[in-house]
Formats: structure tokens, sequence, C-alpha cells
């Protein structure tokens, strides 16, 4: 879990969760949630090292979605069995979605260096 800025800054969970309820988005890889805004000035804090959505609008727009159901906060993802459960164990304190609507786009899908397990639990996989 690496939440040590760029500039050498350290990150607080605090930083990393919504600072807004509106414009509110999850990312279609991870479920975290945050304001489009943030994701767009930061990055997703799991996946920007082969999302590459900061500073992207139409990245930020095809890699996470507006329509998710339930928000589970993480202080401690490997202490949690909630985070277990939903798969954020390894991933950085926040804000998670429990189910995103939608999945991420195929050219996307076959340049990560990580397998896709997609976090709509809305339709059958």
């Amino acid at each position: 879990m690496d939440t040590s800025m760029d500039d050498g800054e350290e990150r607080r969970p605090i930083d990393i969760c919504p600072k807004s309820k509106r414009n509110q988005r999850a990312c279609l890889m991870c479920s975290l949630v945050k304001t489009h805004e943030q994701f767009l000035k930061d990055g997703c804090d799991n996946c920007d090292a082969f999302l590459h959505l900061r500073g992207d609008v139409y990245k930020v727009d095809e890699c996470t979605s507006s329509n998710f159901t339930g928000i589970i906060a993480v202080m401690d993802p490997s202490d949690s069995w909630v985070s277990r459960w939903q798969h954020v164990d390894k991933m950085t304190p926040g804000c998670y979605a429990m189910s995103v609507s939608g999945k991420l786009p195929g050219n996307i899908v076959e340049s990560l260096p990580v397998r896709y397990r997609s976090r709509d639990t809305s339709v059958m996989q």
C-alpha cells in the first residue's frame, strides 16, 4: 500500500476519500470511489500505474462509472474481513463501491498487465 505522493508528501486516507457527494465515480478496475475531479487530478490510487487516468478526461470517463451501489470505508484493508470479501484487502485505504456497473473497454483490458475482474455484480459473469 503506497500512499506517498510524487513530491514526497505523505497522503492520508482522508485525502483519498471523495471530497463531495456530487460527481462521485468508482474505478471499474478496483472500485475506489472518488470525485471526477479527484480522478482527473490524482488518478486512481490503486490502478493509475497501468490505467493512466491522471490528467486524461477521456480515460477517467472510460475507466470509471457514476453508476455504482453501496460504499464501504476501509481504513486498514489488510485487517478487514469486509476488504477480503470485496477483494480490496491489498488496496490502499479509502472508500470503495460494493458493485460498479459497467466494464472497462476491450482495448484497455487487452493492454492490462494484470487480470481484469469486473466489479459489476448486477450481471452474471
